[in-house]
């Protein structure tokens, strides 16, 4: 291996004409010789102007080591040329003289002794840098431009979102003189804000910034689920068959990622009907041993699959290839992000499964997700015999929120279940009221992104005033590393932004019980 530079007196290096040295190679390219310990033995002069020097006499005393980016880079190179004697068109990132990044593409040979070892190293190295930047900004134009498709149609849904809710909140305007609408009208608020949640949590999927909450999963369960809400929204024309075994065992995974896997197969289904047709879904267990004929990395016993069937325009081998890039769609620019199959492949990917997709054109499609059965099982055996248990302390819960209107629709919906509620707008007023009723407050519901004091922030402080506070932090956007370290800190529970209140009291009732009876006092949920 290329070894560090020896401090000792070297001789001059001597020039070298590239060209006669190597006839019909470019005079652009620096040519060099070296001995194993990076020494340089003769060099060009453009091997010189290349790393920055003016001239033979400024490079003499450099050793090859030093113009490369780490010494990993070095080892790497002549282990290369111990295996294969020589190496073509090699891309390496090296440094220029004042540190600058330079990308050369090189040819090196080695020459050995009659022992096979390594005596000298000889190559010759064009400057690829700028063919690089190029490549780089082009790469950058083609991000931006694949976030210019991502930010229509994400505009386009929302917007949509938004129309639904500003819509039916008009119409529950004039409840008094029709209050038959209510129901209605408040179920379709609640699914678009289910809409909206959900679609933020495809991007943050898609960015593999959500990490996954793995527990058992009925599939067949699930399956039935968006069936059911599909017969509701998909278009009439739009005719289901439900084909589930009744003995597929659990899985261990994230059911709202596993839900928005399927959503996402069942749109794009949807949409290569457009005049109608048959959505089939089913359920079923396959082998790993089967399924290694088709993924090298399928390790599990036993695979749960689930299969979303259409009978629509089917899919061209030159679409397939492409299916699961990120912003890769066919739709139009406001009708798609080409998000959801990309989603649907890392999901899948990081639940250690697969996805199998058979189409052809005006066939039809059928889009296979193959989940690992065996930790479901070790699970489930882990947990049987294990008891709830209802824990019980104090009933007062500190609430701190800094969003005016979703503060005080908290105070509402908690004291209504029976809670007395503390409520602070930021990180400071939290620390300082929970400094004040410590001994009252049962549990801390924190908000992450806080002014003045960050939600984690105020969080350490409290625990310092008590280390045994309870506290459950919500957040619209908490990254894997950081849910993990809060947690292991003694955050008890996370929640996800926007949250039912049925699910925040559930989490709550987990932690610090149920509130004491008030016969007085309705309940809402």
């Amino acid at each position: 291996m290329i070894e560090p530079a020896v401090q000792q007196e070297e001789p001059p290096i001597k020039a070298v004409d590239f060209q006669a040295a190597n006839g019909k190679e470019d005079a652009a390219a620096g040519s060099f010789t070296m001995l194993p310990d990076g020494q340089l033995a003769s060099c060009n002069s453009t091997f010189a102007h290349i790393f920055g020097f003016d001239s033979l006499e400024q490079i003499q005393k450099v050793n090859f080591t030093s113009l490369l980016r780490n010494r990993k880079d070095g080892i790497e190179l002549t282990e290369l040329l111990r295996k294969r004697g020589s190496i073509e068109l090699h891309e390496i990132e090296m440094r220029k003289r004042d540190g600058e990044p330079l990308y050369v593409i090189g040819r090196f040979t080695g020459r050995f002794d009659d022992r096979g070892e390594l005596v000298e190293l000889s190559g010759s190295v064009l400057n690829d840098t700028k063919r690089k930047r190029l490549e780089e900004q082009l790469v950058q134009a083609q991000r931006m431009e694949g976030l210019g498709t991502l930010a229509g149609g994400i505009a386009h849904d929302f917007n949509n979102i938004l129309a639904i809710i500003l819509g039916y909140a008009t119409r529950l305007e004039s409840w008094r003189s029709n209050p038959e609408e209510i129901p209605g009208a408040l179920k379709a608020i609640h699914d678009a804000v289910g809409r909206g949640a959900a679609l933020v949590q495809q991007l943050l999927t898609s960015a593999r910034q959500t990490e996954a909450l793995l527990s058992l999963l009925d599939l067949n369960s699930l399956v039935s689920d968006l069936e059911k809400m599909m017969r509701a929204t998909f278009p009439k024309t739009i005719t289901f068959d439900l084909q589930l075994d009744p003995n597929l065992p659990l899985v261990t995974a994230d059911r709202s990622q596993i839900d928005q896997v399927l959503l996402n197969l069942c749109v794009n289904a949807r949409d290569a009907m457009p005049n109608g047709g048959i959505m089939t879904l089913d359920t079923s267990t396959t082998s790993g041993a089967e399924l290694r004929e088709f993924f090298i990395g399928a390790d599990a016993d036993e695979y749960a699959r689930v299969r979303v069937r259409d009978t629509g325009t089917g899919i061209t081998p030159e679409v397939k290839a492409h299916i699961f890039e990120p912003f890769f769609t066919t739709k139009e620019r406001s009708k798609g992000t080409g998000l959801g199959l990309s989603v649907v492949y890392g999901v899948v990917n990081n639940h250690r499964g697969f996805v199998q997709v058979e189409s052809k054109p005006d066939a039809g499609a059928a889009f296979s997700v193959f989940l690992p059965l065996q930790q479901a099982h070790e699970i489930s055996s882990a947990r049987q015999g294990e008891l709830p248990i209802r824990p019980s302390f104090a009933q007062t819960i500190l609430l701190v929120e800094d969003e005016e209107m979703l503060r005080e629709l908290g105070i509402t919906m908690l004291e209504a279940e029976g809670y007395r509620v503390i409520a602070a707008k930021d990180g400071v007023e939290a620390v300082e009221f929970f400094e004040a009723h410590r001994d009252e407050i049962g549990l801390v519901v924190c908000d992450l992104g806080l002014p003045r004091l960050g939600g984690r922030d105020a969080f350490m402080k409290m625990k310092e005033s008590r280390p045994a506070v309870r506290v459950i932090v919500a957040s619209g956007y908490l990254e894997p590393n950081m849910r993990s370290e809060i947690l292991k800190a003694g955050v008890v529970d996370t929640i996800q932004k926007p949250y039912d209140f049925r699910e925040l009291l559930e989490k709550i009732r987990g932690v610090i019980g149920e509130p004491e009876a008030d016969d007085n006092q309705p309940r809402l949920f």
